[in-house]
């Protein structure tokens, strides 16, 4: 489960001859946005909900291949916090109680997509449409030899937030530090970093024999250069095409056309 010490406050059914403050709200959960969006093709993918009080929690977890459209829970009358996360293994250690998703140095950040709004359940019926958005960037890194000058260094990603808040999106401060290493066998390399409140994100490149390193790479101010909105809903993913021979990187939104072109060596 996502969110732990799940307790769901409910109660009967009311006759309009009775006190009706006790009663419950029935909220529809509906997740039809959830099985038309065209998330990463993943193996596992599950849809974890919780909605969150200061007095209680419930959860549910779905595998998306037999998530309902839409579901119906009773819950106590109150502002509740809905929180929907898709993706493709359990993160729950990742989720503290308030409500933050961060990453310990040498973790790579995972495909999340996240739901998250305040619902109004203090009548009678509420409704939460979930649309989970995109928290994370890929970064695909390829050079003019099919990636092998690439794959000749360590790659490092180097950065100072290293994850969200689930309640607002906003990046939450920290050390951001991995080993770039997923490769597609195809001359292309990738990395997830999450989202970004400033240009500082860096990318060194480590010698594999005597471990030193030889350059960075100051990659953050670029793709801020070239647009990067730390406020987006939904991060979008750069491709990065790096010319070593003549000292140049070429950066791209990933479904673009149009290249940015700076110096590798800055």
């Amino acid at each position: 489960m996502m969110l732990a010490g799940a307790v769901l406050l409910a109660g009967s059914s009311c006759s309009v001859l009775e006190d009706r403050v006790p009663c419950p709200c029935y909220l529809d959960i509906d997740y039809r946005e959830v099985l038309s969006a065209d998330f990463a093709e993943e193996p596992d993918q599950k849809i974890e909900v919780g909605l969150v009080d200061t007095s209680y929690r419930w959860t549910v977890d779905h595998p998306l291949e037999i998530c309902p459209e839409q579901e119906e829970v009773s819950v106590g009358k109150a502002r509740l916090r809905a929180v929907a996360i898709v993706h493709d293994h359990p993160f729950r250690s990742f989720l503290e109680d308030d409500l933050k998703i961060c990453y310990e140095p040498g973790n790579q950040i995972d495909e999340l997509y996240v739901h998250s709004e305040e619902v109004d359940c203090t009548d009678e019926e509420a409704r939460c449409v979930l649309h989970p958005h995109k928290q994370f960037s890929t970064l695909t890194f390829t050079d003019e030899e099919g990636g092998d000058l690439c794959r000749r260094y360590n790659m490092v990603i180097r950065g100072t937030t290293c994850g969200f808040d689930v309640m607002d999106f906003s990046a939450l401060d920290g050390v951001y530090l991995y080993t770039v290493q997923e490769d597609d066998g195809q001359g292309e390399v990738r990395v997830r970093i999450p989202r970004q409140k400033q240009d500082d994100l860096l990318l060194e490149f480590w010698d594999k024999d005597d471990h030193l390193r030889r350059f960075t790479c100051p990659i953050g101010l670029y793709l801020f250069a070239a647009g990067y909105d730390p406020e987006a809903r939904d991060l979008q993913d750069y491709v990065l095409r790096i010319d070593f021979r003549a000292g140049l990187l070429y950066l791209r939104v990933a479904d673009w056309e149009d290249e940015y072109l700076y110096s590798l060596y800055d």
